[in-house]
């Protein structure tokens, strides 16, 4: 009795929890389906049992046999969350479907008579125990190379970064409960198949609605992960402690060429300088259209040769210009124009479908930390603090 209200009970958390994924739906663009299936057929499975063994209704009886061995396809749908969660993709492919093949396999054989007999099942249902260690073992590694690549240990990742902490904690959270349960259904069948039952993970379901319930519980307390990141990262803003002055952040200057210059020259930088000095206002012009216009910065790699590439020019040129009509250098001129690059994305809401990490990609950075410096460096505020203050800015 204890137990079938236990079920009964996680099966109502789980609607409830499905009640809050649908009422974010609108709000994440990143909204993991995956999640959302797993989810629906675990507690139809609880509300199944539960009811049915608590007299409330007798039309859907608990699922029993072979039958039993569909639900495994929360198995792959866990892998397919881990994996659009850590590559941040909204979009889901009719390939993913081949993922069933396996389930579908496991299903006919248990179902076919004349394979029943046959030598693949030699060793009786211990065919059963095997195959399914396999399938399991396979997604279960599958799931912690993409977590350890894209989260875990990824060197690159802003260690303060609030967004990218809670969800690599709830990964861990969810990966370690992955585990668990794994070793619980596994144990589960290995108990039925010694007791000559057909495999269906029962016998330990006692144990398997603990660890749901810490996932429904989890994801009660803890509504923000089910966001995308950029969401996430915009509502943690809200809870920035950071004192700003709410005043207007003025861009950063732009008047950083020389027209003229009384530098001191060497003999070979002067031969250079009576040969262009009438293309100057032209190489300035062209080397700020590459930045605004172009976006050639958006390259991570880009360099000087790029730059008289596309100018068609000696690189020489490209080295004076910024030696003697700059006022910074070449690394300081790209630093800028990729932090001018982002102020305009963040104007134009690029980070209402996209993380600040993605943005840092963007414009041309290697990696996060770079990009947070460079930020910084130029309007004085972090990337949160920065959106946090526009965000207070009024209208005009």
């Amino acid at each position: 009795m204890i137990e079938a209200f236990l079920f009964l009970f996680t099966g109502i958390i789980g609607v409830v929890t499905l009640i809050l994924m649908i009422s974010s739906y609108r709000t994440n663009p990143f909204y993991n389906a995956f999640l959302f299936i797993i989810i629906v057929i675990i507690s139809i499975r609880f509300l199944i049992h539960g009811s049915y063994e608590l007299q409330i209704q007798n039309t859907f009886k608990p699922d029993k046999g072979a039958i039993s061995l569909l639900y495994l396809v929360i198995v792959p749908c866990f892998y397919l969350y881990h994996k659009n969660l850590a590559f941040e993709s909204r979009t889901y492919n009719l390939k993913d479907l081949k993922h069933l093949i396996f389930i579908g396999f496991l299903y006919f054989i248990n179902t076919n008579a004349t394979i029943q007999g046959s030598f693949l099942f030699h060793y009786g249902m211990i065919t059963n125990l095997v195959l399914i260690c396999l399938f399991v073992a396979y997604y279960v590694i599958s799931i912690f190379k993409i977590l350890s690549k894209k989260i875990w240990f990824k060197k690159d990742l802003p260690i303060n970064s609030k967004h990218f902490n809670l969800v690599k904690n709830w990964t861990i959270y969810l990966f370690t409960i992955n585990i668990l349960g794994a070793i619980a259904v596994l144990s589960s069948i290995y108990t039925e198949i010694n007791s000559e039952q057909s495999p269906s993970g029962k016998s330990m379901a006692a144990v398997l609605l603990l660890f749901w319930l810490f996932i429904y519980f989890k994801i009660l307390t803890s509504p923000e992960i089910l966001y995308g990141l950029p969401i996430l990262n915009k509502k943690l803003i809200k809870f920035n402690t950071v004192k700003i002055e709410n005043s207007k952040i003025e861009a950063p200057t732009k008047d950083n060429w020389i027209l003229e210059t009384n530098s001191q020259m060497s003999t070979q930088d002067l031969k250079l300088h009576n040969k262009i000095q009438s293309n100057i206002n032209n190489y300035i012009t062209e080397i700020d259209a590459l930045s605004s216009k172009s976006y050639i910065f958006r390259d991570p790699k880009v360099s000087i040769s790029d730059i008289s590439n596309k100018l068609n020019v000696p690189a020489s040129h490209i080295v004076y210009l910024f030696k003697y009509h700059s006022n910074s250098s070449f690394s300081e001129y790209r630093m800028y124009s990729r932090i001018q690059d982002c102020l305009t994305l963040i104007e134009n809401d690029y980070l209402k479908t996209n993380t600040l990490e993605s943005l840092a990609y963007k414009v041309g950075f290697s990696s996060y930390n770079p990009f947070f410096i460079a930020f910084k460096k130029i309007t004085s505020l972090s990337p949160l603090d920065y959106i946090s203050t526009i965000k207070k800015q009024p209208t005009s």
